[in-house]
């Protein structure tokens, strides 16, 4: 049959993204330093912006600018960063020692220069607890911390993705060194794969940190200044917004004027008149970005006040599908209001991302996080120290009797997942 030519007509719809739109996106996602960087650059290219004058400020807004102030004039280190951490979820005062230990081993590149049993023999505990301590140093932020080497540091953040099974893990894993050498035929013969599924896992190993830690030079540590304060009073949180140093924007009144002015060029008027335009959506931008942020994480203080007041135990199961329902937004804007987003908490700095939690479904319909899960498993095990350990059987048992109903299999992957033994290799 021969091949034939034609022209046919064919209707398609496409979501084109409005420049307002663009730029909302854009602004939603930028940590507040860069926001700030963005709008001064942004006053000294357009006329039509200028900074508001500042007006007289009141003995509390002198008190809120004090307050936020000494929360950010000095960069935090990668070390501060990781105690923060730990005092917040370490489960005991041995626990929070240890971990500082650890913690102090940590090189600037975000590895551990040591070896656990030298953690043990320092703190005078065992491998076993050391190691434990570890495994929660190594699920802090950022992602891959606490390795002992580029193998463990890449699939610590693999992990965290939720990669585990995936091909770029299984070549992480297991054929690393080959990489190095670009052996990728080599690697697809063993894995039996098509050499172009390696090229494209080997692109997602690419886009891995290997230093971690390096995110927290001068130039980078600002990025943990947060975005919002919360400060108790009485029985809630206030949530005070740390946006003291952005400049406040206002149309140029003059260039505005010259825009209906007769004897202004006409060139000239079609410049004004579209950086005008631009002015206003950068204007509407900034402000519509605070708006989504602050309805965010005032739905995150709403559902995690029990965390909030009483640490890690309290944590309750928390999604991106929860927080778009519950403020009218989408899914995809909830998540871009939550990157590169830090807030100030009574456990100190955290990354709003960290609330974000899939919780287990219960008999009754009941949800409990899994965070929240993990925690009592590591101090059901841990109480038992030095006694019969506990096996994943007796430990479901046990959170039964708590309300919490557990599978056998679900609690071996978190006990996996926490990097504790069975109970029989934790047996003295």
């Amino acid at each position: 049959m021969p091949l034939e030519l034609k022209l046919v007509h064919k209707l398609i719809y496409k979501l084109k993204l409005t420049p307002r739109m663009r730029l909302g996106i854009h602004l939603l996602q930028m940590p507040l330093l860069k926001l700030k960087e963005h709008i001064e650059q942004q006053i000294e290219e357009n006329p039509l912006l200028e900074r508001e004058n500042a007006a007289p400020r009141s003995a509390g807004d002198e008190e809120k600018r004090n307050y936020t102030e000494s929360l950010i004039t000095k960069p935090l280190t990668l070390q501060e960063h990781l105690v923060r951490q730990l005092h917040l979820l370490a489960e005991s005062g041995e626990d929070r020692r240890i971990g500082e230990e650890i913690v102090g081993d940590i090189d600037d590149n975000g590895y551990l220069n040591c070896s656990i049993e030298d953690v043990a023999r320092s703190t005078e505990s065992t491998p076993l607890k050391a190691s434990k301590v570890l495994s929660l140093i190594q699920t802090f932020d950022p992602v891959g911390v606490g390795a002992m080497d580029l193998r463990e540091c890449l699939l610590l953040q693999l992990r965290a993705k939720g990669d585990n099974k995936s091909l770029a893990y299984k070549i992480v894993d297991k054929f690393l060194p080959y990489l190095k050498n670009k052996r990728y035929k080599y690697i697809a013969q063993k894995l039996k794969v098509r050499l172009e599924k390696i090229k494209e896992a080997i692109k997602e190993i690419a886009r891995l940190e290997p230093k971690p830690g390096c995110s927290f030079n001068p130039e980078r540590t600002v990025r943990l200044i947060p975005d919002a304060i919360l400060r108790k009073e009485e029985k809630r949180y206030e949530v005070v917004f740390n946006d003291w140093e952005l400049p406040r924007l206002v149309i140029n009144d003059k260039y505005k004027r010259m825009i209906k002015q007769k004897d202004t060029p006409k060139d000239a008027k079609e410049y004004l008149r579209e950086r005008l335009g631009a002015a206003r959506l950068l204007i509407d931008a900034i402000s519509r970005r605070r708006e989504t942020t602050q309805k965010v994480i005032e739905e995150i203080v709403h559902v995690q006040k029990d965390f909030l007041d009483n640490g890690v135990a309290g944590f309750k199961p928390m999604t991106l599908e929860q927080i778009a329902e519950r403020i009218g937004k989408h899914k995809s804007t909830i998540s871009r209001a939550m990157t590169n987003k830090y807030l100030e908490t009574p456990h100190g700095i955290v990354e709003l991302r960290y609330f974000l939690n899939p919780g287990v479904r219960q008999e009754n319909g009941e949800l409990h996080s899994s965070r929240a899960i993990k925690a009592r498993i590591r101090g059901l095990i841990e109480k038992r120290d030095g006694e019969t350990p506990l096996t994943d059987r007796k430990i479901a048992l046990s959170l039964k009797e708590g309300g919490i109903s557990v599978s056998r299999r679900t609690i071996a992957k978190y006990r996996a997942q926490l990097k504790i033994l069975p109970s029989r290799s934790r047996q003295k």
